[in-house]
């Protein structure tokens, strides 16, 4: 009969040469990708920032419409430097009222914010009557252009442009600064 012999399996595992050229590895592509990543993350928040605006201006048009009263975004500047903005309606008195429900937004003072809307005051607004039209609307006061500095200093599109149209149409769109 012959014996089998049995063989002893080798220590498993990595070796320190191994996992330092994994990790190696690792922070190279970690060094290569982080600018690409934050500059995703800087175009998604102004993305996201605008949109938010964007749509809680068309929320406003669409709670007109459906109350037939008129309402309207005021956009003011808060004492801390950035801008607010709440919804507001208009009473039967003649005064404004903001609207319960919606909550009071703000856009992030690390924003550059131009608004070129009617004011009244200090304020600036948009009104929307029952029918979804912008009762103050005035050719050259009608947009909203937020921009990033960080994007500005990459050289890339770095403003996102909000603009009412008389029919109460709303338009978003994405340049770079001249």
């Amino acid at each position: 009969m012959i014996k089998r012999m049995r063989h002893r399996p080798g220590a498993r595992g990595f070796t320190l040469v191994e996992v330092l050229v994994v990790v190696g590895i690792i922070g190279i592509l970690m060094a290569v990708g982080f600018p690409s990543i934050l500059n995703t993350m800087a175009v998604r928040n102004l993305e996201n920032t605008t949109r938010q605006v964007q749509s809680y201006l068309q929320q406003t048009k669409l709670r007109a419409v459906d109350t037939k009263i008129v309402h309207r975004v005021r956009f003011y500047l808060a004492d801390a430097g950035f801008w607010v903005y709440e919804m507001e309606r208009l009473q039967v008195d003649g005064t404004w009222a903001r609207v319960e429900g919606p909550p009071r937004k703000a856009i992030s003072a690390r924003y550059n914010v131009t608004i070129t809307l009617p004011t009244a005051g200090s304020d600036h607004i948009a009104i929307f009557t029952p029918v979804g039209a912008v009762a103050n609307f005035a050719v050259d006061q009608n947009a909203i252009i937020i921009q990033s500095p960080s994007l500005l200093a990459r050289g890339q599109m770095d403003q996102r442009v909000i603009s009412l149209f008389m029919g109460g149409s709303i338009q978003y769109d994405k340049r770079k600064s001249s």
